[in-house]
């Protein structure tokens, strides 16, 4: 998706899908350098609509580094889970990235993200090739309630 829809709609999605997670790093951007990403031909932000053309998921895929391809984000709202469009989502954006050539597709998950994140992921094909311990100072408006009481 272009445009200058694109931003708004990113964002709406970016913090419906990731709230509970702890994504802020997209929340946090600037509106233009939001939009120098999403408005790059080599990035491409998809949005699933459910029957009544609503929004109910999106993944930004990243081929800017030629063959080596990000699914940078990748989610559902928490109103279309559980009804198989994860997986339909997900075969897409796989679908995708190798329809432009790419020979490789990365993904990063979290703790914190859903806990059928990882196991999506694997369905789809993918794999576990690296673990890495991180800690992030998240700005503390981003940081989900549940995760506050921790």
């Amino acid at each position: 998706m272009t445009g200058s829809d694109a931003v708004p709609l990113y964002r709406a999605l970016y913090a419906g899908v990731g709230q509970e997670y702890c994504w802020w790093m997209r929340r946090s951007m600037p509106d233009q350098d939001l939009a120098d990403i999403l408005h790059d031909p080599a990035v491409h932000f998809m949005v699933l609509r459910d029957s009544s053309s609503s929004p109910v998921g999106f993944y930004e895929l990243d081929l800017r580094r030629g063959g080596d391809a990000n699914l940078a984000y990748f989610g559902l709202l928490s109103q279309a889970m559980g009804r198989g469009l994860g997986r339909m989502l997900l075969d897409h954006a796989v679908a995708r990235a190798f329809d432009a050539g790419s020979w490789r597709l990365r993904v990063n998950t979290c703790t914190l993200d859903h806990s059928h994140a990882l196991p999506n992921y694997q369905r789809a094909g993918f794999v576990i090739r690296n673990v890495v311990s991180e800690t992030w100072d998240v700005p503390d408006e981003y940081v989900p309630e549940r995760l506050r009481r921790l």
